[in-house]
């Protein structure tokens, strides 16, 4: 229970919650244990011959006892369970808080599904511990504690018999726990694979019926489901044995006080009504009892989930400002790379912890090898190669979304690790291959670049990145609603807004990562060269597999395997032989072909 221990501090700052809320228990119990008694001494007082008005003063009493009791029992669950629903709001501010400064390695490691099942599921269950947990525990530790002292006044002989049984009961108790916990975590496991299923089907749902795989998909589905309705089957049987073998303790009680307590009435040395005292406070006692095996399972599956979300608020942050962060005040977007090796292994190795953590064949193996270059402020550099050459990987290192050695990177003279990443962000606009847009218009894409971007400057944006506003294709014109990751709209449609939104940004350097894959050669040439003509000064750098689209660069950066191969003008390049005539051949030959 170490991992409840290091988080204690979540339920600790509302100790005075707590506080009020066991208040008002102690005092719901103590009534609850008064009523008892009370009708112990009417039973034996109508006995003794008491009249009718003293009956209705017991029936009173134990109704004015009932009533204060339902009061200070509301305010319990008020103040306990309120506290569960706080925690878990902090809680997950803490989770999101966590996952948007994780770098993506991060997400390299662990899956969409899993991430999804650890906010929700194993969130609920820490709340559930903190809130019907405490309250569950408190109210069964006091019914014990005040049933047991109310009992012992009674009778200290038949006290011990009604605990005799619970030694034995806590030794089976005690071996179960253990195999709750395990069951629970493995299950917690199986459901977020599971959920991995689900979200990849759906995100993917257009691929899947493509392929006609739907009822390949089911029956993966139904695989995890399977695993996750095993795992899930064994905890609840283990749970289901629990409560009842604790309850049994209850039964048990029942027995030995029937026997042995009817023989002390039998020979006086107990009243009638003390024995019904006695066998009430044992129907009180069995629900806590019952219960605490629930608490008991709910212990361990709380910290079950609680390790799960350890591993998320304790995922270190790779990519972060250090203590002597350097601030830009005026960049200029010069940049300089000196031998620049990166392995994505090397990345995914700081969350080797997690359950998912993987390494690939493609990530052991370097993604850069020794990459060194310059690009001078406003100047416009292509990076040209063959997929998997690590274009992508050096345009990411350079916005510093990979964890990029000290000493190889630098802007405007500055070590990239060293500089503040709001300011280095602010400098850099970055346009990635993979076009996400978020649901909403043409107009909230364009102006998420720059929430301060006023009309004209989205317009300008909208016609530089080459959007055609009355298109037909987009009714709305800026009002378009463009659906949950842009599906209303064409994939060239959507690299565009991808790019209006990066050329919101005041910037001084772009990059462009094969950012107008999805239009043709023409188009993202006359895109580019727009580009290159109305930057003002700003440095840009475009990765794209078609060279006829670069061409007019000032300077074109060959890669191969990670590594910078030549470097050069298009006429230079064109004139000696090498992968870049090799290229450029090869993809003027196939253009002359789609003429035909």
């Amino acid at each position: 229970m170490a991992i409840l221990r290091t988080y204690a501090h979540l339920f600790g700052r509302y100790r005075w919650q707590y506080a009020l809320g066991l208040a008002a228990l102690v005092a719901t119990n103590a009534l609850y244990m008064a009523v008892p008694r009370l009708l112990g001494a009417a039973i034996d007082a109508m006995r003794a011959g008491a009249d009718a008005a003293s009956a209705w003063r017991y029936a009173g009493a134990i109704v004015l006892l009932a009533t204060l009791q339902a009061a200070t029992r509301v305010g319990s669950r008020v103040w306990v369970l309120g506290v569960s629903r706080r925690v878990e709001y902090d809680l997950k501010g803490m989770l999101y808080e966590r996952l948007v400064r994780l770098a993506p390695s991060f997400y390299h490691a662990i899956s969409t599904g899993d991430l999804m099942s650890r906010m929700t599921h194993d969130v609920t269950l820490v709340r559930a511990l903190g809130g019907p947990g405490v309250l569950y525990f408190a109210n069964a530790l006091l019914v014990y504690v005040m049933g047991v002292a109310f009992m012992a006044s009674l009778s200290w002989q038949l006290t011990l018999v009604v605990l005799a049984p619970l030694p034995l009961m806590a030794w089976i108790v005690r071996g179960m726990v253990h195999r709750v916990r395990a069951y629970a975590l493995a299950s917690r496991q199986a459901l977020s694979a599971l959920n991995t299923v689900v979200q990849e089907n759906l995100a993917g749902a257009q691929v899947v019926r493509a392929f006609a795989l739907e009822q390949a998909q089911v029956g993966k589905f139904t695989h995890r489901s399977s695993d996750y309705m095993d795992w899930a089957l064994k905890e609840s049987w283990t749970r289901a044995q629990m409560i009842p073998l604790v309850g049994l303790a209850g039964g048990l009680a029942y027995l030995g006080v029937l026997g042995f307590g009817g023989g002390l009435a039998a020979a006086g040395r107990v009243s009638l009504g003390e024995l019904v005292a006695f066998v009430s406070y044992i129907a009180m006692m069995v629900f806590p009892t019952v219960a605490f095996g629930w608490i008991l399972s709910l212990l361990q599956r709380g910290a079950a989930a609680m390790e799960r979300l350890d591993e998320v608020l304790t995922a270190p942050v790779t990519i972060a400002d250090p203590a002597d962060a350097v601030a830009l005040e005026r960049p200029r977007g010069g940049i300089v790379v000196r031998a620049l090796s990166f392995r994505y292994a090397d990345a995914l190795a700081s969350y080797g912890g997690l359950p998912q953590a993987f390494e690939a064949a493609s990530a052991r193996r370097p993604a850069l090898v020794g990459v060194s270059f310059e690009v001078e402020p406003g100047q416009f550099v292509a990076l040209v190669g063959r997929v998997g050459a690590g274009k992508t990987t050096l345009l990411k290192a350079l916005v510093r979304l990979l964890e990029v050695p000290e000493g190889s990177v630098f802007l405007d003279g500055v070590d990239l690790t060293r500089i503040r990443l709001a300011d280095l962000r602010a400098a850099i606009a970055y346009v990635p291959q993979d076009d996400f847009l978020f649901a909403g218009t043409v107009r909230d894409n364009i102006a998420f670049g720059n929430a301060s971007a006023g009309e004209e400057a989205i317009v300008e944006a909208a016609r530089t990145a080459g959007l055609e506003l009355d298109d037909p294709r987009l009714p709305g014109g800026l009002d378009t609603q463009v659906g949950e990751r842009g599906l209303n709209l064409s994939g060239g449609q959507r690299q565009r807004v991808a790019l209006a939104r990066a050329l919101v940004r005041p910037a001084v350097v772009l990059l462009l990562d094969n950012a107008l894959s999805n239009v043709d050669t023409e188009t993202e040439r006359r895109i580019l060269g727009r580009l290159a003509r109305s930057r003002r000064g700003r440095s840009l750098l475009v990765s794209s597999n078609r060279i006829t689209a670069v061409q007019e660069a000032d300077r074109i950066l060959v890669m191969d395997r990670g590594r910078i191969v030549d470097a050069g003008d298009h006429a230079r390049l064109v004139a000696r032989a090498g992968l870049y005539r090799t290229m450029y051949e090869q993809q003027r030959l196939s253009a002359q072909l789609e003429e035909y």
